[in-house]
């Protein structure tokens, strides 16, 4: 089971699925396998940006990690949005008790390690979410994020990982219409060395619907320009061209992955920072 894409939805699923590849043939039995996913959103003093985590500790079959700087550009066919939480199944077996897990953040604008506790909070799809409660604000593009697992005996190894948070980044407006090649997408970029990189999702109803519920997904290097071919955007252009004004938005998400060996296992660590356009 890929549980990647339980666990993960909306902006990011295309990066969590190409993160962390997993199987259940060729591969040997399951092993810890650890997803943190680290989403900065505005914090509650409406001044900055706050970290609010979410992490799986569980049994999976993993194959390897593909860290963000080594992902190629692209783009997949429109997929339905999946609007299942997996809020109504119950607590799976694969789930293996981490012990305490707390997240640090610092970095040279305010070198003081602010640290908060992550807390099995809810379940998903069966998969207990560790997350926190209150965050505090965190320097995009500056400081660090440390996860840092205590471990239980019989349950998943202590571990730590650390990454670097993502710099916030402002995106031009999206075209309905196609022109020339595709649709064109900017944003201020990091440059081509940039170890992150960007999801962009263009989001529509179709249907009838009066909520998007299509995407595409495309992977970019971060470098602030990215042209989405045609053949991907029939649709999209549709919805914008439509009279009836059919609701679609684009979500652009920077992101950042890095991957790890974990005793006879393997944790992951996502940053990432999400800005959507309503057209």
């Amino acid at each position: 089971m890929n549980y990647r894409s339980l666990v993960v939805g909306g902006t990011v699923a295309a990066a969590a699925l190409a993160a962390a590849c997993t199987s259940s043939v060729g591969v040997g039995g399951p092993r810890p396998f650890s997803y943190i996913d680290v989403h900065e959103l505005p914090s509650d003093n409406a001044t900055g940006l706050a970290p609010y985590a979410s992490a799986i500790f569980v049994q999976d079959r993993v194959t390897g990690v593909v860290p963000s700087f080594a992902l190629g550009e692209g783009c997949n066919q429109p997929v339905a949005i999946s609007t299942d939480d997996g809020s109504g199944l119950p607590i799976s077996g694969a789930n293996l008790d981490p012990g305490a897990v707390h997240m640090t953040v610092k970095g040279t604008i305010d070198p003081n390690p602010r640290t908060v506790d992550l807390t099995a909070r809810s379940v998903t799809n069966g998969l207990l979410q560790y997350t926190n409660s209150t965050a505090p604000t965190i320097n995009g593009g500056d400081d660090s994020v440390s996860i840092n697992v205590a471990g239980a005996a019989g349950g998943f190894p202590a571990f730590s990982i650390r990454t670097a948070s993502v710099q916030h980044f402002v995106a031009q407006p999206v075209d309905d219409s196609i022109v020339g090649l595709g649709i064109r997408v900017q944003w201020t970029g990091l440059g081509a060395a940039s170890p992150t990189r960007m999801q962009i999702a263009l989001q529509y109803a179709t249907g009838g619907n009066i909520t998007p519920n299509v995407e595409m997904r495309c992977i970019a290097v971060d470098d602030g320009d990215f042209t989405i071919p045609r053949q991907y955007l029939g649709e999209w252009e549709d919805a914008g061209v439509d009279s009836l004004h059919i609701p679609h938005q684009a979500v652009l998400s920077r992101f950042n992955t890095v991957g790890a060996n974990v005793a006879d296992g393997i944790a992951v660590i996502i940053t990432r920072i999400d800005t959507t356009i309503v057209k």
